[in-house]
């Protein structure tokens, strides 16, 4: 083993002092790199044990579908003001066709990327959401709506029910929320967003973003909360709704199979496209509801503010 050494250490010492500079420079790179390996996998083991009581809360919580999610540390959070029928495809290719993307995990990378992003005002269409918890499990699918920059964004949480829809295909329970800002978490002091108050602007701005789509084919509302609520989330931040739950059935068309995977940039175009594509097959149903919805939304028009107006597509 010495004499291996050794040997390594002559022929380091009998190369140009170029080559020593550049061998010297490849050693620094694979420590650096082994030491941000090193602190991302010590990150996630804390993260996972931090968020053992968020895991444990949501498992406990005595309702079939409880009235909100959960934080790592087990407070009750976010409320869930949407229920969707439908299968990953479907969900997926709804959102996409609503000009919605699907969240970056959250990474070093992409927690510095947000970071530096919501210091300069600049755009990040895929930025990661914070973990929320419900039956024990972080959330199945996140997405979003970009605003002007990353400190402003409509985004959403979905969870796969523990029972199925009547139809037999999966019922997606939600939580949609309004970023307003970006603060840091108290548990783990990553970058994270808080909400703006009105919960119930938000599920109708999904709610509208996906029946123009004319992939819904049924609308309707489900209880949430026993009544109308004001209550603040696991952060701090306040919001009030009237306790109900947008409920929509998508068309049962079938998109392509991987599509969850592709509502991403840089693949998010190619999956918009396939969205289009699908326009002509959606059912009648679904188009009956997207023109109405138009016909609401212009009759409401003139009543509502100009960034309520810009939000849900005047």
């Amino acid at each position: 083993m010495s004499q291996r050494l050794s040997d390594l250490v002559s022929l380091f010492i009998g190369l140009a002092e170029s080559a020593r500079i550049l061998v010297i420079v490849g050693l620094v790179v694979v420590v650096a790199l082994l030491a941000l390996l090193l602190a991302a996998l010590v990150g996630a083991l804390r993260l996972r044990r931090a968020s053992r009581a968020g895991r444990r809360a949501s498992i406990a919580a005595a309702e079939v579908i409880p009235s909100t999610n959960f934080a790592r540390d087990g407070v009750p959070c976010d409320p869930l003001n949407m229920r969707i029928v439908g299968t990953a495809d479907q969900l997926a290719a709804s959102l996409v066709a609503a000009g919605w993307y699907r969240a970056d995990e959250i990474t070093l990378v992409t927690s510095a990327r947000i970071s530096l992003d919501a210091v300069f005002a600049r755009k990040y269409s895929t930025a990661p959401v914070s973990d929320l918890y419900l039956f024990g499990r972080k959330q199945d699918y996140a997405f979003e709506k970009p605003g002007t920059n990353v400190r402003q964004r409509d985004h959403v949480r979905f969870w796969r029910g523990e029972q199925p829809a009547s139809d037999g295909r999966p019922l997606w329970i939600g939580g949609a929320t309004r970023d307003a800002k970006v603060e840091l978490s108290k548990s783990n002091h990553l970058p994270t967003h808080g909400i703006a108050p009105d919960v119930d602007e938000e599920r109708a701005v999904l709610s509208g973003d996906l029946i123009r789509t004319g992939w819904v084919i049924a609308e309707g509302t489900a209880p949430a909360f026993k009544g109308p609520t004001q209550a603040k989330n696991a952060m701090g931040d306040p919001y009030h709704t009237d306790g109900l739950a947008a409920h929509l059935t998508l068309a049962r068309t079938q998109p392509v199979p991987l599509l969850p995977r592709l509502v991403r940039q840089p693949t998010a175009g190619f999956a918009r496209g396939i969205t289009r594509g699908l326009r002509g097959r959606l059912p009648q149903a679904g188009r009956d509801l997207a023109r109405q919805w138009e016909e609401r939304r212009k009759q409401s028009q003139g009543a509502a503010t100009p960034e309520a107006q810009r939000r849900n597509g005047a």
